[in-house]
């Protein structure tokens, strides 16, 4: 184990798996506080800066809970396939979930890595139920539209077929399970992660000029 790791702090344990922090993982989540507070002014130019800092603080929780709750759902995923996960590391990056013994079965790998996606699943199916409930126009629809964004952006991140998360390894096992080869499985898995990322930047830069476009219309 890295040593840095193994002398970081332990912030809390979960399932008995315990949930390690460094300290760049909290300005990386404040970070997030004044896009929060600026979004709140974007949508509502009229509003006081003060009100929007109080909902900026007010939404602060929720992209975290998205996050890491996602990582947390692993830990439930594991013990169910017998394959304990051994901790989660927070950091300046995505919370990382650590398995020290990966001599398990193609099913177990996939079971385990199912806990993530579910969680946000969930997430996502209550903040739009919460937002259809939400009256339209209130402060309470829009902390529901912020916990939509946060858990749908993190499943659809978590389902992509990349090496480093969910989507990755629930395609390397499955093709290891239908006979290749593990060297070939994640070469396969590289290949289909690259052509996903410059399917989605492209697609995001259409809807961006294509949004562009529509707001130079209106002005």
């Amino acid at each position: 184990m890295n040593q840095e790791w193994r002398d970081a702090k332990v912030l809390f344990r979960f399932n008995g798996v315990p949930v390690k922090v460094r300290p760049s993982f909290w300005p990386m989540w404040l970070s997030s506080w004044p896009v929060l507070i600026w979004l709140a002014k974007w949508r509502r130019p009229k509003r006081s800066w003060p009100k929007c800092v109080l909902i900026g603080t007010v939404s602060l929780p929720f992209p975290l809970i998205a996050d890491l709750g996602h990582a947390l759902a692993h830990t439930v995923s594991a013990k169910a396939a017998w394959a304990d996960m051994d901790e989660i590391r927070l950091a300046a990056d995505m919370p990382r979930t650590i398995y020290f013994y990966n001599d398990v079965s193609p099913d177990q790998h996939r079971l385990r890595a199912t806990g993530g996606p579910l969680f946000s699943s969930l997430g996502l199916l209550l903040s739009l139920l919460w937002r259809w409930v939400s009256k339209t126009g209130s402060t309470s629809r829009e902390l529901a539209e912020i916990s939509c964004v946060s858990h749908g952006f993190i499943l659809f991140g978590s389902l992509m077929p990349i090496s480093l998360v969910d989507g990755g390894t629930l395609l390397k096992w499955t093709l290891i399970d239908n006979g290749w080869d593990p060297i070939e499985a994640d070469k396969q898995v590289r290949q289909t992660g690259i052509g996903s990322v410059i399917i989605v930047a492209v697609a995001a830069v259409g809807f961006l000029l294509k949004w562009l476009a529509g707001r130079s219309k209106h002005d």
